[in-house]
């Protein structure tokens, strides 16, 4: 080869490498957010494996982290293994990469005879794997399925340097790329088909009656059975053991068998990770040591990662205040007890109210959190349920299963989505009514144990907690989640883009905060806030990714740069978008340096701008739209009175920011996690 071809495929190594080190770290990071949400499922059985496990690796083995690093090498053996053309056709640029991602499966390398005969394998046993299993964590934990914009960012990224690392792109590459996207949408798919319980068609379903309101709302709306999702979380982490320990035996040993192979230049190779056992001590990987235990984090530092986390969050400034003063109290009271100091202990049972998507049920898995940390509760694990988790579908069995669903929350947060839906107007739904009465019960009686919190729309609990003076008087703190803003929105979707180490230039920044204010200001009370942001960063990778397999040369800037037509917003039509970005506009901003409040051209948008008070230059990342308010009904003045203002219609009105419930802390231009 060339030079030039040598600094090709060396770029092109670099690129995949990179690529696999971060697709590792999204799988890693998921186990870590699982583990912390839903680490309480794996009860005695992942105990148990602890236990008859080897010594030496048990606890590197049984941790949810350890099990997606596991998980992940059968995601990337997938991405490689579909991409491929007919293995006859596979080209040396490829191979090179099947040597790259065997090494970081393997962490060792994989040369000569061997090299061919582990490809071989690599694409047998992937054939044994459906996309589904290899994603099934990010598409049944609610905890992770905001990340599946970034599991698909990583299928599209891997799989197009794979297919024009040799310079050369057809219709048969772009074709098995467009069949891998269409593949993941079909796994997406076949998991919101998953059925929770089955409910007899003899009877009414008592277990999943829904306010006038909901019911109203269209078919294709997303709604969420905590009931089912815990059963699927359930199922999906006790799959995830098993189908993490099988992929670690499977490479374990084939990269056994492949450095025997290496060395005598004889191998023997089987497809399927079910060769005898020959293991190599493999290097391991940086989340797994030889000791990993679960928590050995102080309180002190568990309560300063629960308030980084609160801090992270786009927005919510009230929100957050409200959880910091109760903290400061209770961490007075706690001090106070230690001293010998008389204490009080007030009603922590709490109610958020909001739309969709405002972050309930994260500020939930926060709030557990902390409570642990300062020992208010033993565990302070989350777990969230609805109507379907508490009230049972026949007479006189309501009450032991919502005393069922409160044991498990014993010692922690007991989070209750939808709660309005256990009270109907008109008093009829005895067994909604049983739920709640063993609810307050409980509630009460063990109140230094549990602490519950009812979330939903706003007007059904203000009306649920006011015609209830049981819940009135137990609900402590009421937290009220307002819609997310249009700057807020654009936050959102960059917090996920960065992430995936994607970079919004200032056209596409225009375009985005266009295209959310539009759906803000047009928004109603199912308007999705969060889930907006995110699934319009979904349709856009999509749109990306298809742009890539269109061009003649994969760069590292093409794979992380959105541009403006590769941006997708949800009942946008791109003819709309283009109409709304056209016309010149002005943001409001906050200067970094001095935080005087600044209007500026909205094309500064990711890049810099210069105070007008300070004269210093700051970092424009986003900004509050700025309306211009027409003049309406103005009087007419003659021009040739002393008092005559010019009438000249090249002078806009003063512009005003839009007069609409917004979050001052939203306006910042710091870059916050969500």
């Amino acid at each position: 080869m060339s030079g030039s071809d040598d600094d090709a495929i060396l770029r092109s190594i670099r690129l995949f490498r990179e690529a696999l080190e971060q697709t590792q770290q999204l799988y890693v990071e998921a186990g870590e957010i699982a583990e912390g949400s839903y680490g309480w499922l794996a009860g005695d059985d992942a105990a148990g494996e602890t236990a008859t496990g080897s010594p030496g690796s048990l606890s590197s083995t049984s941790s949810m982290a350890s099990q997606m690093d596991d998980l992940h090498q059968g995601f990337v053996m997938k991405v490689f293994a579909e991409t491929l053309p007919d293995p006859n056709a596979r080209t040396m640029e490829q191979r090179q990469l099947g040597r790259v991602l065997l090494e970081h499966i393997w962490h060792e390398p994989v040369m000569g005879t061997a090299l061919h005969e582990a490809i071989d394998w690599l694409i047998s046993t992937a054939q044994d794997l459906s996309w589904y299993d290899v994603t099934r964590p990010f598409l049944e934990l609610p905890s992770l399925r905001d990340s599946w914009g970034e599991v698909e960012t990583m299928a599209a990224r891997l799989a197009t340097m794979i297919a024009v690392v040799d310079g050369r792109e057809d219709d048969g590459d772009r074709s098995r790329i467009h069949h891998i996207q269409d593949e993941l949408e079909a796994a997406k798919a076949f998991a919101k088909r998953q059925p929770s319980a089955p409910t007899p068609s003899a009877f009414e379903d008592h277990s999943s009656q829904r306010s006038p309101e909901r019911a109203a709302e269209p078919d294709d709306s997303e709604t969420i059975d905590h009931q089912a999702d815990i059963d699927h979380a359930r199922d999906a982490i006790a799959w995830l053991r098993g189908e993490a320990k099988r992929l670690r035996e499977g490479t374990e040993d084939r990269a056994g068998i492949s450095k025997d192979a290496a060395a005598k230049s004889t191998p023997t190779v089987r497809g399927g990770g079910g060769m005898p056992p020959q293991p190599a001590p493999a290097k391991k990987s940086a989340n797994q040591t030889a000791e990993e235990p679960a928590d050995d984090r102080t309180p002190e530092q568990r309560l300063a990662d629960a308030r980084a986390k609160l801090d992270r969050l786009i927005g919510l400034e009230a929100i957050k205040n409200q959880i910091q003063t109760l903290a400061n109290f209770l961490n007075m009271e706690r001090k106070r007890e230690e001293v010998g100091l008389p204490t009080t202990r007030p009603s922590l049972h709490m109610a958020f109210v909001g739309n969709p998507g405002t972050g309930k049920t994260t500020v939930a898995r926060i709030i557990a959190e902390i409570y642990g940390a300062l020992g208010v509760l033993s565990k302070g694990h989350l777990v969230e349920t609805d109507r379907s988790g508490l009230v049972a579908e026949y007479a006189g069995q309501t009450g032991p299963k919502t005393n069922a669903k409160i044991d498990e929350a014993l010692d922690g947060v007991l989070f209750i989505d939808e709660a309005y839906t256990l009270v109907d107007e008109d008093g009829q739904d005895q067994y909604g009514r049983e739920a709640v009465q063993t609810l307050l019960k409980r509630m009460e009686d063990q109140r230094d144990r549990l602490v519950v919190i009812l979330a939903g729309y706003p007007r059904e609990m203000t009306r649920m907690i006011r015609s209830n003076p049981g819940l009135s008087s137990r609900v402590g703190t009421t937290m009220h989640f307002d819609d997310y803003d249009p700057e807020a929105l654009c936050r959102i979707y960059e917090l996920i883009a960065a992430k995936a180490k994607y970079e919004l230039p200032t056209e596409t920044r225009r375009r985005l905060l266009r295209g959310f204010t539009h759906l803000y200001f047009n928004r109603d009370r199912h308007f999705g806030n969060g889930r907006t942001s995110r699934n319009s960063f979904e349709r856009s990778v999509r749109r990306l990714a298809n742009r890539i397999a269109e061009a003649p040369e994969v760069t590292r800037e093409l794979l992380v740069t959105m541009l403006p037509e590769d941006i997708e917003l949800p009942n946008l039509s791109d003819e709309q978008l283009d109409a709304l970005s056209q016309p010149e506009g002005m943001i409001r901003v906050l200067c970094t340096e001095c935080e005087a409040p600044q209007v500026v051209d909205d094309r500064s948008l990711g890049g810099d701008a210069t105070c007008s008070s300070c004269n210093e230059t700051f970092k424009v990342s986003w900004g509050s739209p700025v309306i211009d308010v027409p003049m309406i009904d103005a009087p007419t003045i003659d021009a040739k009175t002393p008092d005559a203002k010019s009438t000249d219609t090249t002078e806009s009105p003063e512009p005003t920011e839009a007069n609409l419930p917004q979050d001052d802390s939203l306006r910042s231009n710091e870059d916050q996690g969500s």
